[in-house]
């Protein structure tokens, strides 16, 4: 597939372990500056059995539905993978099948290390290098919360340690995690915390003011993947080029068109790709859209079985689901993921 705006890493995966053996103290800043990411990258389901078990052999297929839409990164183990729901067991075989069912196939893999506890998060940091990982991710920690940009980047440098040749990014989630800093604080006090490995952010808030700041900070060297769906091309205009999101992962073929039609200067097609995106997703949010039924909307359009979410989210009854069947239906949503 012909993936629009797409930018690769590969040859970086392909030429990492060469680089880093014969010039080891350049290797890891050459990589990170490097790294960059243009185009969709999926926040995958993690795909459960009827029992609550992990079912790592159903990645396999999913990596290859992704690539049919064209999705060609992924974003493992994070809000939308239930991370925070796995144990570090779990997390750790989710992060390998990812990596390991993906070569040849995906141009990046970053798998997210942010917990309750920072130690865990270094441990997962170690593991995600170890596996040959595209680079790593992490939440603040969330029960004790830093408070401030100068405290987020303090703990970026202990988790960014713990893995010094992979690419870190920051991700925003105030919505859940209740840190609310503005990420452009962050990048001010980067300038004072030594990072060596930060390389961006994975911004999913509605501050665009604050994302436009960050986008154009230090003249530009972060990456800022953009992360609320329904915004992708608002994202777009303000100049952003990655995106990770949950949708991307049954419906990379609308925002791939979208991309291509804004990328061809064509914003009626664009604009008409993004209502698309917010029709049926304001049908999901009308229904309390959460990883469950997010779950069941990409078991019916791939028929890959992700099974159910862990608890506390909660399975839909039947009944209902098939109200948001019939409305999904009705707004054309099946037709334009084909």
């Amino acid at each position: 597939a012909v993936v629009p705006g797409r930018q690769s890493n590969c040859a970086l995966s392909v030429f990492r372990p060469l680089v880093q053996r014969f010039c080891p103290d350049k290797a890891a800043t050459r990589i990170m500056m490097d790294f960059s990411i243009d185009g969709l990258i999926a926040a995958p389901f993690t795909p459960m059995k009827e029992n609550g078990e992990v079912n790592l052999p159903m990645i396999d297929p999913y990596v290859d539905c992704l690539v049919s839409q064209g999705v060609l990164n992924t974003f493992v183990c994070g809000s939308t993978g239930e991370g925070a729901s796995l144990s570090m067991a779990e997390r750790k075989m989710v992060a390998e099948r990812w990596v390991s069912a993906g070569k040849g196939k995906l141009d990046n893999v970053i798998v997210h290390v942010g917990g309750v506890s920072i130690t865990d998060s270094q441990e997962l940091a170690r593991h995600a290098e170890s596996i040959g990982a595209s680079a790593i991710a992490t939440l603040p920690t969330c029960v004790f919360r830093p408070n401030s940009g100068m405290q987020v980047a303090e703990q970026l440098q202990i988790i960014g340690a713990s893995a010094p040749n992979l690419p870190l990014f920051y991700y925003h989630l105030p919505d859940m995690t209740k840190v609310n800093i503005m990420v452009e604080d962050l990048l001010d006090a980067l300038d004072t915390v030594t990072v060596p490995t930060f390389r961006g952010c994975k911004y999913t808030d509605y501050n665009m003011m604050d994302f436009g700041r960050c986008l154009i900070h230090s003249d530009g060297k972060y990456s800022m993947f953009y992360g609320r769906d329904e915004q992708n091309l608002c994202a777009l205009a303000m100049g952003a080029k990655g995106f990770v999101g949950s949708t991307y992962n049954y419906a990379g073929k609308i925002y791939n068109r979208m991309r291509a039609a804004f990328d061809k200067g064509d914003l009626e097609m664009a604009r008409k790709e993004q209502h698309m995106s917010q029709h049926f997703l304001w049908t999901l949010f009308q229904h309390g859209m959460d990883i469950g039924l997010n779950k069941y909307v990409m078991t019916m359009t791939s028929g890959l079985e992700m099974g159910p979410p862990r608890p506390p989210m909660q399975r839909r009854s039947d009944e209902e689901l098939a109200k948001i069947k019939a409305k999904l239906q009705a707004c054309g949503f099946f037709d334009s993921v084909k």
